[in-house]
């Protein structure tokens, strides 16, 4: 028998021996009922515009991300609905034991959280008029890269802009769904929409993508300097409510701005680059990014919807020596997996459709009800974790492996509906994910039910993760 063919037997043998549902490992580490704030500066039922400033059965956790060296877990809940005190929040893990419900604080204060009654007003969206040209951008990027000038001179520039100097301040954070821990450089980058997504959707500001610095003290200090706030240029995008994921790309032997972050419109379809060392943005829209409608049906708790998700975010895989990486991708609303290089992401003159569409490559399909809301390829193992939208399942897969649903594996299987929202790895190799009630905030008039628990952060170690499973690089003998 030729050995090539062998070792693939054998691997499919291993596989029917050891494939199946393991939670092994899976810490459940915190959970709320309730989403509890640390010392509100409002009282609940204090009015801003026509809505309570903080309803609790509208509040939950939509996603999450750890910063190791602060000890920052980094949380948000998304302005779906009214009462939502503070967008982006955080909390020290350091300060909670294992299995309790810590309490938010509005990160980098709740200043900065806190609506405004003129937001809800129609006069005030007149005023701002929300732009769909270049915009500039805020008092944080100036002082990032024109340090070196005088208060006079930012002023005169902000004048020939037509915008006052005030308005680089003249900002607050309106909704944010996924946060970005950058554990390389100690930052966090949050993305937001601008928009209060209700009932009615009132557009507040344009979409921003905003930098904070995570000092290693920050549990104590609660002092996170504001590095850059840089709005998206209108023209790059249609809706900006899609804008929900953030993907960081550093290039080899480069500094901490020799960058580019990848940023996912769910509603457009469409993936805007940010070069952010030469502050230039650039989008690319291709067909593979758009959902599918057969595959766009979803229930959870028995509560069937329609909802159409376009491209989530991309995981990074390993570099080559030109510092170019397969993006992996796949629009919320299909069971398909697709790559391209970033080698074209990163290049602004094939954008947005000076390229080869076979550069858009599909890989595969993962198999029934295997919607992807988030994925995160692990730079130790080659193993891509898939967070589920309509199995209650956290799946997994080696890039190594051709892609079919005999090559996906079972991480995470959960006995309840439960939404699969945040999904990272930690600079320790800690796989964290979420569960949430996104799907009943977001398709139903129903509010939650705070003697249930709603969400919950767990946490697994990445080889404890995929042990025993089709994922396991020890269970690939085929050669390479």
């Amino acid at each position: 028998m030729n050995n090539s063919v062998f070792w693939i037997i054998f691997a499919h043998i291993g596989y029917f021996c050891v494939n199946g549902i393991y939670n092994n490992g899976v810490e459940n580490v915190y959970y709320w009922k309730n989403v509890l704030f640390e010392n509100l500066p409002l009282f609940d039922d204090t009015v801003i515009g026509k809505y309570p400033y903080h309803i609790p059965e509208n509040n939950d956790i939509n996603g999450m991300q750890y910063h190791t060296q602060s000890g920052l877990m980094i949380t948000t809940l998304a302005r779906i609905r009214p009462g939502i005190p503070s967008t982006l929040n955080a909390f020290c893990v350091p300060d909670y034991d294992k299995g309790t419900s810590p309490y938010l604080w509005g990160f980098p204060d709740y200043e900065k959280n806190t609506l405004k009654a003129s937001f809800y007003d129609e006069s005030y969206y007149n005023s701002r008029k929300v732009s769909t040209e270049n915009l500039n951008y805020s008092a944080g990027y100036r002082k990032h890269f024109f340090s070196h000038i005088g208060q006079n001179e930012m002023y005169s520039n902000a004048r020939k802009t037509k915008y006052p100097y005030n308005y680089f301040n003249d900002f607050s954070i309106i909704s944010t769904y996924f946060p970005c821990v950058d554990n390389q450089c100690n930052r966090l980058f949050a993305l937001d929409t601008g928009v209060l997504r209700y009932d009615t959707p009132y557009i507040v500001q344009n979409p921003a993508l905003i930098v904070f610095n995570l000092p290693s003290n920050g549990c104590r200090s609660r002092n996170f300097p504001l590095i850059r706030r840089v709005e998206i240029p209108g023209h790059l995008w249609k809706e900006s409510s899609g804008f929900r994921f953030i993907t960081l790309d550093y290039q080899p032997k480069g500094s901490c701005d020799d960058l580019f972050v990848y940023i996912s419109n769910i509603v457009d379809s469409s993936i805007v680059v940010y070069d952010y060392k030469r502050d230039d943005f650039w989008v690319f829209s291709d067909s593979t990014m758009k959902p599918i409608n057969a595959e766009a049906s979803f229930t959870f708790k028995d509560i069937t919807y329609v909802l159409p998700i376009g491209i989530v975010n991309l995981a990074l895989g390993w570099p080559d020596k030109h510092g170019n990486r397969n993006a992996y991708y796949a629009p919320g609303s299909t069971l398909a997996e697709y790559v391209v290089s970033t080698k074209l992401l990163k290049d602004s003159k094939r954008s947005p459709s000076n390229y080869d569409p076979e550069e858009f490559t599909l890989i595969g399909y993962r198999g029934c009800d295997s919607n992807t809301y988030k994925q995160v390829f692990d730079l130790s193992t080659g193993v891509i974790f898939f967070g589920e939208m309509d199995s209650n399942k956290i799946r997994c897969w080696n890039t190594r492996m051709p892609l079919n649903p005999d090559t996906i594996g079972v991480v995470y299987e959960s006995d309840e509906s439960a939404f699969f929202g945040g999904l990272s790895i930690d600079s320790d190799e800690y796989l964290w994910f979420l569960t949430n009630q996104l799907p009943a905030l977001s398709n139903t008039a129903h509010f939650l039910d705070l003697t249930e628990v709603n969400s919950r952060i767990f946490r697994v170690k990445v080889y404890d993760a995929i042990k025993g499973t089709v994922c396991d690089n020890s269970n690939i003998f085929y050669k390479i």
